[in-house]
């Protein structure tokens, strides 16, 4: 069976398990019981990516604990299979339903409970505080929006904020959504996110010559790296790439849209204009190497290790109106980054990045175009900048630590009855 065949083999059968342990059925042995034992859950790919850190820097300091990770998309549960190895089970995170969540707490039967971000499901966080199972959160993010709802349905969600044992969240403005919607002001604090911890975790522990095989970058040759893109971003970043490689015909091309069905609609742009280019799963299926200007990415949780070879890097939904994916990506490998006016969903990011000028915000996307052509022309400055991106990655990294210690101090307390 070839390569591209083996791995669509591999993700049906984790798509069928994963479809199955919604229901808390699980196809591991019930595991055993006499250590430590602690749940953690992530939404999805980019929670689970905030989610390493923290989990890894627990198993560091106690070997013994045996940890969980459930996570809600199939493709998170791809992603962290494959991130975490031995380190952890990963399950599906089972249904919000009251048997469902029963089995699933049976089979885990957790010390403690860790979420990540803005995960609250009443019937679970109900069955948590019967069985006296105490929770943190950690990587907080509750907009004033939520902050909202989560007061309008204060039956279901009063009683949530009221147990949870630690609120960590992520900035100042987070902590006061979470006091607003009836988290006890002692117990929330402001830690940050240790998504950046995992990032420097993950760049040291990457293996990319896979990827440098399959590329094929001649020596000198820039790379352009389109990553999350959103919207008219798919369309915009072609037409300048395009636009850019009439004037420099060795430049080469990485297209990612966040959402996979966008690539149907950017393939039809590049043929309709006899514009060459791979599909990533056809490079991978056939085993063959990149021969044309442009890659487009039609896989997800590949993207991170892309960055790593880009030179003019772009991270999208920020030229459209959407806040801002991981514009810190990038930086973990020592490159600069560039996005639009819109970071409302980064602004922290945004602001180390910046200050170690590392960030280089756009106002649309012809002042992008602009600028990438200027630093073809002075590689050596934009390359000056990669010190600066390295810095400010390590500004906003070394929560994991700390979050570590909260998890554990509360197992101590469980313990100590």
């Amino acid at each position: 069976m070839a390569e591209g065949e083996q791995g669509l083999s591999r993700t049906a059968s984790m798509d069928g398990r994963f479809r199955r342990g919604r229901w808390g059925r699980y196809l591991e042995r019930t595991p055993g019981t006499g250590c430590p034992r602690i749940w953690f859950h992530a939404a999805s790919v980019g929670e689970v990516t905030g989610a390493m850190a923290p989990l890894l820097a627990v198993k560091e300091k106690n070997p013994d604990a045996r940890l969980f990770l459930s996570v809600g998309t199939p493709q998170g549960f791809r992603f962290a299979a494959a991130g975490l190895g031995r380190a952890a089970t990963v399950i599906p995170a089972p249904l919000d339903l009251p048997w469902v969540v029963k089995r699933a707490l049976d089979w885990v039967s957790p010390d403690v409970y860790v979420v990540f971000e803005s995960e609250f499901w009443p019937i679970l966080f109900g069955v948590l505080r019967r069985r006296s199972i105490p929770s943190l959160l950690l990587n907080g993010r509750i907009s004033r929006r939520s902050a909202r709802n989560y007061r309008s349905l204060g039956v279901l969600f009063r009683p949530i904020f009221r147990q949870l044992s630690v609120l960590a969240m992520k900035t100042d403005e987070d902590r006061e959504h979470a006091v607003a919607a009836g988290a006890p002001p002692e117990r929330v604090q402001v830690l940050g996110s240790a998504k950046y911890d995992a990032l420097l975790y993950r760049t040291r522990a990457a293996d990319l010559e896979k990827w440098r095989r399959l590329l094929r970058i001649p020596d000198g040759s820039p790379v352009v790296v389109g990553g999350s893109l959103r919207g008219s971003e798919c369309l915009v970043l072609l037409e300048i790439f395009a636009r850019m490689r009439a004037l420099r015909p060795d430049l080469v091309g990485v297209f990612v849209p966040r959402h996979l069905e966008n690539v149907p609609r950017m393939a039809k742009w590049l043929s309709d204009r006899r514009q060459r280019f791979h599909k990533l799963s056809d490079l991978e299926a056939a085993g063959s190497r990149r021969e044309a200007p442009v890659v487009l990415v039609d896989r997800i949780g590949v993207l991170l290790n892309l960055y790593a070879f880009g030179d003019l890097i772009f991270c999208g939904g920020t030229l459209e109106p959407v806040g801002g994916h991981n514009i810190v990506e990038p930086a973990a490998w020592g490159k600069p980054v560039f996005y639009g006016p819109h970071v409302e969903k980064v602004q922290t990011e945004h602001q180390v990045l910046a200050a170690h000028g590392a960030g280089i915000q756009v106002s649309d996307a012809g002042e992008l175009e602009a600028r990438w052509m200027h630093f073809l022309d002075h590689p050596d400055a934009l390359q000056a900048k990669g010190a600066g991106a390295r810095a400010a990655v390590g500004k906003l990294a070394g929560v994991a630590e700390a979050q570590a210690a909260l998890i554990l101090e509360v197992l101590k307390r469980r313990a100590a009855g």
